[in-house]
């Protein structure tokens, strides 16, 4: 100890020259394994490189695909030509655009709960100057039955949707009653929606949070809302509107809305069609409606004589049966072999409409507004 007191400089020296010694070492090692990473990460990118410029067989016995200036410019090409088919289908999905049906944008509860009510007093006044019948005892609302049977209720948000649903439902309407033929009976059982603006908002931590859905029971809708089941709906990509009509007429009636409606130009889609029996107090009901013209002389058919062939394959003179009377006219011999009859029919609508597409947030993590 006394030696090191004694030559305390000299020994410090050796110290502080061995603790650098060490550390040197150490520098140098962890230099060392540093290099071996990076060689081996640097032989790895030369591998993938050269795979990609080699090319890859993705079937047995074709030729391989490398990554050269060609493929990768006819990549490019392929991309644009996916955009441009997209855009394609997403025009094709909006349709014209002056026909586009679209809510107002300054709607307000107020201002909404009136423009409602209004539309559905003219769509009942319409099918009266038209003689299309309602149901006598609970007219249809048209999908509004919960603003129109609670005084004093109205929509408390998405306002512009709303609007755009009754907007759609006037739409709907029109080109049913313009479908019916001429003296067609016509009930109009009622006109549902989904209703929209009374979805839950979907709490943190559980797929599409923050955005509003339907309630899984649907427990709350009025007698004129529904959850519609659909295929056209693609979440960010396509959104859909889905509307229900419930009526009773014959079968022309259906044809001529389905193809009015397919043929509007509008982004509208017919989904499902439900046919059914009318039910014998709607029968009663449209008993009172003009009744269908009858098929030119049916009733002296009973009293014409029968015939072999009868006319089947076209105009031919009918062949009288032996010890038969000779029939009048062919006119005379049109039987009606089935009867129509009423039936209940039940159309979903769905208003397809391209979502606007949102800017993506910036790598600085600017806060969505």
């Amino acid at each position: 100890m006394q030696n090191f007191k004694k030559n305390l400089g000299f020994n410090l020296a050796l110290i502080a020259i061995a603790t650098l010694f060490i550390v040197g070492c150490a520098l140098a090692f962890l230099a060392y394994q540093g290099s071996t990473k990076s060689a081996l990460d640097l032989a790895r990118a030369r591998r993938d490189q050269l795979a990609l410029l080699n090319g890859h067989s993705f079937v047995p016995g074709a030729a391989s695909v490398s990554l050269n200036d060609k493929n990768v410019e006819a990549a490019a090409a392929d991309v644009k030509e996916l955009e441009a088919h997209l855009s394609s289908l997403r025009a094709a999905i909006a349709g014209n655009p002056d026909l586009v049906i679209k809510g107002k944008a300054s709607a307000n509860s107020a201002e909404l709960s009136a423009l409602l009510r209004e539309s559905v007093d003219g769509w009942r006044k319409l099918a009266a100057d038209q003689g299309i019948k309602l149901m006598p005892n609970d007219p249809t609302a048209f999908g509004f039955y919960r603003y129109i049977h609670n005084q004093g209720t109205s929509p408390k948000r998405d306002f512009q949707k709303v609007d755009q649903q009754r907007q759609i439902i006037d739409f709907i309407v029109r080109q049913l009653a313009e479908s019916r033929p001429a003296g067609s009976p016509l009930l109009i059982e009622s006109v549902d929606r989904e209703p929209i603006e009374t979805f839950a908002l979907i709490p943190e931590g559980k797929p599409g949070a923050g955005s509003y859905a339907p309630d899984a029971d649907g427990s709350k809708n009025e007698i004129d809302e529904f959850l519609p089941s659909r295929t056209f709906d693609r979440n960010g990509l396509v959104d859909s509107l889905s509307f229900r009509v419930r009526f009773v007429a014959y079968t022309p009636t259906l044809r001529t809305f389905v193809n009015k409606i397919r043929n509007s130009g509008r982004p509208v889609a017919i989904t499902t069609i439900d046919v059914g029996l009318a039910p014998k107090e709607f029968e009663k009901l449209l008993a009172s409606s003009v009744a269908p013209a009858a098929l030119p002389g049916a009733a002296a058919s009973a009293a014409a004589a029968p015939s072999a062939l009868g006319g089947f394959f076209g105009a031919e003179e009918p062949v009288a049966v032996s010890g038969s009377k000779p029939a009048a006219s062919l006119v005379d011999q049109r039987v009606l072999v089935v009867p129509r009859k009423l039936s209940s029919f039940v159309v979903q609508i769905d208003y397809l409409s391209i979502p606007e597409e949102k800017p993506a947030a910036s790598a600085e993590g600017e806060p969505k507004k």
